[in-house]
């Protein structure tokens, strides 16, 4: 009877171990117990994995046998069970660590009050039903886990909105600051980035740091950051679903806005194009009246966006050739065009006038000379003398693991696009990658997420489009990586330059194997521990 009562509270403390593991991967999902529930099942190693064989044996011997030598082997392969989920946890480190936030701490202090709450009852319960519960509520946890979030939803949305009022209430006291909203598919934290760099030597700037783009994120950096001194607030703005960028533009109420691009990611959420082009239409739909729409015409997303009486249109492009069909005369575009593998330069020309200026930057691809572009429109509307903008864009530098680069022990060349990918970034990485001088071209990739129904055919591109440029490939897991295998396959890529690693250290044990003097890495991607096969 001991042993029994011993591996019930084994399994209780064990299950409350297991769950800050649960946590952690709920925390990567965002908290949302839908989004998790559906991680979890599409795999059935998330589910149960391998090693817990072992524990269902082992209770299985406990409960069942009467014979004390099988109990306490059953008490071992219990205990043998819980050594290899601790073998695995520290083998495998984590690259983006649980942080134990309060939220985090209020949602394991619930899920340890409803494992205690079920280990009393199944004390309590006859035979065989306390075996099953023993089993139940380990392997498990991650139940218990989005129960405890339910439960605390009340508690988390009193906290989150006096955050937030107290947020307005921040903001209120400083009405005579600029707002700039940021939106877009790609791009805003890049664009968000040079615009600062560039304000900030003439204006007192804040902005979200990192990804702060939700109402949560937008929130903490007014609460922590925001001050009366400060003239202009940067807000990045991110979205998966429709409505949520209106309601970052209600809370903070931008004057100035920007659309970097919109194209298909988050189609998981999203559902639709037609979902993404409207959500990320509300960042002109909700400026405040009398505000300014800076507009990328090479987009012609954007550019098919409801127009506004009571807003002022800046425009601007990037590109040699302009559709045809397009009506719009950009009021700023470049020409004489310049890029290599230590930056660009381009002439900026402001069509109305004429006046141009030369300007030169040390970020590398094509898509970034659209992010100088928009910071220096936006920096000639709030008053920078044009004579000004070589000074704020030569100092300019990519943000890490955003297209920066750096030698490896002065042997070989990593191109970093490692913070996340998609379409249209990926295909600029390897336009870079191209233009690099060396020896071999070798790209490291997981692929790209969030493509919705799309996911098959933009990953497919991505092979092919890394078939003409790379001389060697390291794919990250055999399953989420195949459409782009049969990329290169159509492209009769050769399959001897071709690795696929189980994850991101064997990747790295391989290119240490095939790494030459002079060679260019390109690092495509890096997805959460929650991608992990």
């Amino acid at each position: 009877m001991w042993i029994k009562s011993f591996v019930l509270i084994l399994a209780i403390i064990f299950t409350w171990v297991k769950t800050h593991t649960d946590v952690h991967r709920f925390q990567l999902i965002g908290y949302f117990n839908g989004h998790y529930l559906k991680w979890v099942s599409e795999d059935i190693r998330r589910l149960v994995k391998p090693h817990e064989s072992l524990y269902v044996i082992g209770i299985l011997l406990v409960f069942l046998s009467g014979v004390t030598w099988l109990q306490l082997l059953g008490l071992l392969l219990i205990a043998i069970d819980f050594y290899f989920f601790h073998l695995i946890k520290t083998t495998y480190p984590q690259k983006k660590k649980l942080v134990y936030t309060p939220r985090v701490k209020r949602l394991l202090i619930t899920d340890l009050i409803i494992v205690c709450s079920l280990g009393l009852a199944i004390g309590f319960m006859p035979s065989p039903f306390d075996m099953a519960g023993v089993m139940l509520v380990y392997i498990f946890s991650f139940l218990w886990l989005t129960l405890s979030n339910i439960i605390n939803k009340p508690i988390e949305s009193a906290v989150n909105n006096y955050y937030y009022n107290d947020a307005k209430r921040l903001l209120a006291k400083n009405p005579n600051m600029t707002v700039i909203g940021i939106t877009g598919s790609y791009g805003k934290t890049s664009t968000k980035n040079v615009l600062h760099a560039m304000l900030s030597k003439d204006f007192n700037v804040l902005m979200t740091p990192e990804s702060f783009n939700t109402k949560m994120g937008l929130t903490r950096t007014i609460r922590e950051g925001l001050k009366p001194t400060h003239q202009i607030f940067i807000a990045e703005m991110g979205a998966k679903v429709v409505g949520e960028i209106r309601e970052l533009m209600e809370f903070v109420h931008p004057t100035m806005g920007i659309i970097t691009s919109i194209g298909p990611q988050h189609l998981e959420t999203f559902k639709t194009f037609e979902n993404i082009v409207s959500t990320k239409g509300e960042m002109f739909q909700y400026l405040e009246s009398n505000g300014t729409a800076f507009v990328n015409v090479s987009d012609p997303n954007i550019v098919s966006l409801p127009k506004r009486d009571d807003l002022s249109y800046i425009y601007f492009s990037v590109e040699d050739e302009l559709p045809e069909n397009l009506e719009i005369t950009p009021d700023y575009r470049i020409e004489s065009i310049a890029m290599n593998n230590s930056g660009s330069s381009f002439t900026l020309v402001h069509t109305p006038t004429g006046k141009k200026v030369r300007l030169g930057t040390g970020l590398l691809g094509r898509h970034n000379l659209s992010n100088v572009v928009a910071g220096a429109a936006i920096s000639l509307s709030l008053g920078v003398p044009m004579e000004r903008l070589p000074s704020l864009t030569a100092d300019l530098k990519p943000v890490e693991h955003r297209l920066s680069y750096r030698r490896v022990n002065d042997f070989y060349t990593i191109l970093d696009d490692a913070f996340n990918s998609n379409p249209v970034g990926s295909k600029m990485a390897l336009e870079v990658l191209a233009q690099f001088e060396g020896n071999k071209k070798i790209v490291i990739t997981p692929g790209m997420i969030e493509l919705g129904d799309r996911h098959f055919e933009l990953n497919k591109a991505f092979g092919e489009s890394i078939a003409d440029v790379c001389d060697f490939v390291i794919l990250v897991g055999q399953n989420q990586t195949k459409p782009i295998q049969d990329g290169l396959t159509s492209k009769h890529y050769d399959e001897n330059k071709l690795y696929i690693a189980k994850n991101i250290s064997d990747a790295f044990s391989k290119l240490s194997e095939i790494i030459e003097l002079g060679d260019v890495v390109l690092l495509e991607n890096d997805l959460p521990d929650t991608f992990n096969e």
